[in-house]
């Protein structure tokens, strides 16, 4: 119930900063068991990253067995913190001479990531009725409270491995609602920082440009609609090619770094399905091209592609079987699994001019422009090959997803997808091109144009981040007492250890530990075969539920729900514009009158306020 109510803001900054410790710790983990000092000096940023890579496999592998909740990831965590301390023991305290060798010069961009770390901890400033609140709260809570978060009818739970729901955790675990994305506004900021300074020994923060560019990669603005995973998503990438960069320097250790490359692109891959083309693109450019350029015997090379996929595969692996029971895919949309074929993105079609022109379009907005340092700016193949792969698999990636999805009308919402594909290509030119004294002009050159042609978001972002750490001690979750108490009294009316499919505003105000919750985020989206039946009679849903051993049915007044359940604006999509939309609207509505006809023959056990509580007949 904590969870539900405010926290308190300097206890969840200092249970933040702890999780970023513990990510650094378990980061160090990953240091010794590669071995050698390249790895072990590559940096607190770049840890960080190898420690979300291990505890991501780790999370993934106890949500198999129901065992990844509040404890297991408060344990998580303590090892982390456990293993900072321990190697922070065995390295030796820091010195006087440690300290006058911090880059002090970078101040601005230290107190701009404090700032940052500040206002994201309580960040509120996003939350989507149509996705957070139905969907992504929901699976925070269903792992938090049950160790695992199983959804057979929820699309989004079908187009998501979970990742990112565990990094969400890892602040939730002991703190509200209030601050779940905190660890993609709070934390993310400060390990960018650190992917920066760490970068090849430290050598940005050693350039007269490195307290520029470390300012201009941290304060990109980010296009968001919801808590989705974006941010994190830029993480990942960048440290994958900072990890790759480490590899092709250190040949005593290559085989063991690459192996850490293959987890942290299974991290990358288990936030969303549009990572994995960036995930497996970047790695498998990257093993191609050094095999050419180091003509490498074919043996070496097999072996380095076993070192790198092996890894990659086991990472993944936890949660691709969790994906697969819960919705029958490995890995969605790779396979297609309990998906609706006639309700996808995929459904819109289009000239193929104009899904191929998305991306040309897209590159020269100004939020997406840095991909246009990776093309003009980026250093040459054989410099930095780790750069170029990242580089080409973002732009194939972005291609791909523009091609495959095409959510509205005109470009407005395809570019938040890309953005975290393109991003981290662009701040790896930026990093390759300071190393090189003939490119750090060309670099400080796009590097100024950025951040004139962006600067107005860029302000809106800081102010932003003002207003969020201002309220801090006024911020509250988007429901209150009364309709926290509406939710748990109407599933009282549930026997205990019953299953429920739910279709409500706010579903994770239920108590997933009292009855198994199945939520239904988009009607007709995903389900298990043979599929929830359409425009069939309603005795046929209730056969169908039955069978899956469902008997109560949790569901909000269509005509008074939020948004995402409201009959009306589904009315009007009917008739709308979006294309997508016009495509799914019978079904939500074919959805609405099912449920509607099964609660006037079915038993009703009782209403509150919106909510009625529906048990089927035998």
């Amino acid at each position: 119930m904590e969870r539900y109510f405010p926290s308190n803001y300097p206890f969840v900054c200092l249970w933040g900063i702890a999780v970023l410790l513990g990510m650094i710790g378990l980061g160090r983990l990953v240091a010794r068991a590669v071995g050698g000092e390249a790895a072990k000096n590559a940096g607190w940023g770049l840890h960080a990253v190898w420690g979300m890579g291990l505890y991501l496999f780790a999370g993934g592998l106890l949500a198999l067995f129901g065992a990844c909740g509040e404890m297991a990831i408060t344990l998580l965590i303590g090892v982390g913190l456990a293993a900072m301390a321990w190697t922070t023991y065995r390295d030796g305290l820091p010195k006087r001479v440690d300290l006058a060798a911090l880059p002090w010069a970078m101040w601005p961009a230290f107190a701009v990531v404090a700032f940052f770390y500040a206002g994201g901890i309580c960040w509120q400033g996003n939350v989507n009725e149509a996705d957070d609140l139905p969907a992504y709260y929901n699976f925070c809570e269903k792992l938090l409270s049950t160790g695992s978060f199983a959804d057979p009818f929820s699309w989004r739970r079908l187009a998501s491995l979970g990742g990112h729901t565990l990094l969400q955790c890892s602040i939730l675990t002991h703190a509200s609602y209030a601050n779940a994305q905190a660890f993609e506004m709070a934390l993310c900021p400060v390990i960018l920082l650190g992917l920066m300074l760490g970068f090849r020994g430290g050598i940005l923060k050693r350039a007269q440009l490195g307290s520029f560019i470390a300012l201009l990669v941290v304060t990109t603005p980010i296009l968001r609609v919801n808590t989705a995973s974006s941010f994190t998503g830029i993480i990942l990438a960048l440290g994958l090619f900072s990890t790759l960069d480490l590899a092709e320097r250190a040949d005593a250790s290559r085989l063991r770094v690459l192996a850490v490359a293959g987890f942290v692109g299974a991290g990358l891959c288990s936030l969303r399905p549009q990572y994995v083309p960036s995930a497996f693109g970047t790695l498998g450019l990257f093993w191609v091209g050094s095999w050419i350029q180091d003509r490498r015997v074919f043996r070496a090379a097999i072996v380095e592609a076993g070192y790198w996929g092996g890894a990659l595969f086991v990472a993944l692996l936890p949660w691709m079987i969790g994906e697969f029971l819960s919705n029958g895919s490995p890995l969605f949309p790779l396979f297609q699994g309990d998906n609706n074929l006639s309700f996808n993105p995929q459904a819109v079609g289009g000239p193929l001019y104009f899904r191929l022109g998305l991306p040309a379009l897209m590159i020269f907005t100004p939020i997406l422009a840095p991909l246009l340092l990776c093309l003009l700016a980026g250093p040459d193949l054989r410099r930095s090959l780790p750069s170029r792969a990242l580089s080409i698999a973002a732009v194939l990636g972005s291609l791909a997803l523009a091609y495959g999805i095409n959510l509205a009308p005109d470009i407005v919402t395809v570019p938040r997808y890309v953005q975290p594909i393109l991003l981290p290509a662009a701040f790896a030119a930026l990093m390759t091109a300071v190393v090189s004294a003939r490119s750090r002009v060309i670099a400080l050159a796009f590097a100024v144009i950025l951040v004139a042609t962006s600067m107005p978001e860029r302000c809106q972002t800081l102010m932003n981040y003002y207003r969020s750490m201002a309220d801090a001690d006024k911020l509250r979750i988007p429901v209150d007492a009364k309709t926290i108490s509406i939710y748990r009294h109407a599933q009282l009316l549930v026997p205990e250890g019953k299953k429920i499919l739910v279709c409500g505003d706010f579903p994770f105000l239920f108590d997933h530990q009292r009855n198994p919750i199945w939520i239904i985020d988009l009607p007709n989206a995903a389900s298990p075969a043979p599929g929830l039946p359409f425009q069939r009679a309603p005795e046929e849903m209730k056969r169908y539920l039955r069978h899956l051993g469902v008997e109560y049915v949790i569901f909000v007044n269509f005509d008074q729900a939020l948004e995402l359940y409201n009959r009306a604006n589904w009315m009007n999509h009917l008739r709308g514009d979006v294309p997508l939309f016009r495509i799914q609207a019978p079904y939500y509505l074919d959805f609405f009158y099912t449920i509607d006809r099964l609660a006037a023959s079915e038993t009703i056990l009782g209403q509150k306020e919106k909510l009625t509580v529906m048990q089927f007949k035998p």
